[in-house]
């Protein structure tokens, strides 16, 4: 899977978690007395978004990653993004409330709120690699609320039910894109895989690409999320599964506009030296590396191509 497919199913899992919100928002009001406040509904609507999108949001990534889908990250995803959507409920009615005249304004601020603030706890979960991440999901959710917002309020008078539902949807999708879409478009180089000594790697890696901007951190080795010990990510974001792979081999990043690939600490010993290969242009990696258009990295028996911005900008889906 390219990083364009990894755009589309990525929201396409916002917007489906948006639905899904939806519906469970809609079977929740009708258990509620009529002539009942309008703010716990209104909590509860945007808290179940961000718990859905959370959940949906970590699972996406961890199956495109290549990792088996780990329980304890999709519901710790969900609760900081129910989390985030209960504070952004309660946010909602009181700019809804301040603006009445300008009812359409204050529901779009509203959801904008929403999804700005579910957005950025969801980014928290890629802050390791880029603290940038969690203005990619604000972001992303202010539009994709704004989007919704502008539709529920224009055509709430008329279809109130289907407007909600577009709403969420949009919401919810905007603030998966903006997660995915954001490191996309912001990108200045692509590592792509290009072959593997490994058949695992070779079938689980297939076409594979990783986009990578100034101030990214990527940890590259063989550690699946099951060994991993954090409790709402992995410790290796690029998972390799080569047997000649160490568990942490090596990590890329960007600094001052320029990208190096160095050994993890946990392979600068004498004895991970010589066990681990890690070369670059065929030149053993000792130190860091600086990086150009269409270098090859080799970690074990993988390799892996680095393509700058220029290059990169011209890959297709």
């Amino acid at each position: 899977m390219n990083i364009y497919q990894t755009l589309y199913f990525m929201s396409l899992a916002g917007g489906t978690a948006g639905l899904l919100a939806w519906a469970s928002q809609a079977l929740l009001v009708l258990l509620i007395p009529a002539g009942s406040p309008a703010w716990p509904s209104a909590v509860m609507a945007a808290a179940l978004l961000g718990g859905f999108i959370g959940g949906f949001t970590v699972a996406f990534d961890e199956k495109w990653a290549g990792n088996r889908v780990q329980a304890r990250w999709v519901a710790m995803g969900a609760l900081i993004g129910f989390g985030a959507g209960m504070l952004s409920g309660a946010l909602h009615l009181p700019l809804r409330t301040a603006l009445p005249r300008a009812l359409p304004l204050g529901t779009v601020l509203g959801w904008m709120v929403s999804g700005a603030l579910i957005g950025a706890g969801l980014g928290a979960r890629w802050i390791s690699v880029n603290r940038a991440r969690i203005a990619h999901g604000m972001v992303g959710g202010m539009c994709g609320g704004f989007l919704g917002g502008m539709v529920f309020g224009t055509l709430s008078q008329w279809l109130p039910g289907t407007s909600q539902a577009i709403a969420f949807v949009l919401t919810g999708a905007g603030i998966s894109f903006g997660i995915a879409f954001a490191p996309i478009l912001l990108r200045d180089a692509v590592l792509r895989f290009v072959n593997s000594g490994d058949p695992r790697a070779s079938s689980k890696l297939g076409k594979k690409e990783w986009a990578i901007q100034e101030g990214d951190s990527y940890v590259l080795g063989s550690q699946s999320a099951d060994l991993s010990k954090s409790t709402y990510g992995r410790e290796v974001d690029i998972y390799l599964p080569d047997g000649s792979v160490a568990p942490r081999h090596a990590r890329i990043y960007g600094r001052d506009g320029r990208f190096y690939v160095t050994r993890h600490p946990d392979v600068m010993s004498e004895a991970g030296l010589r066990r681990f290969v890690l070369k670059a242009q065929n030149r053993s990696v000792t130190s860091p590396y600086e990086l150009h258009d269409q270098t090859l990295i080799i970690l074990g028996r993988t390799t892996l191509m680095f393509i700058a911005k220029q290059k990169a900008g011209l890959a297709q889906p």
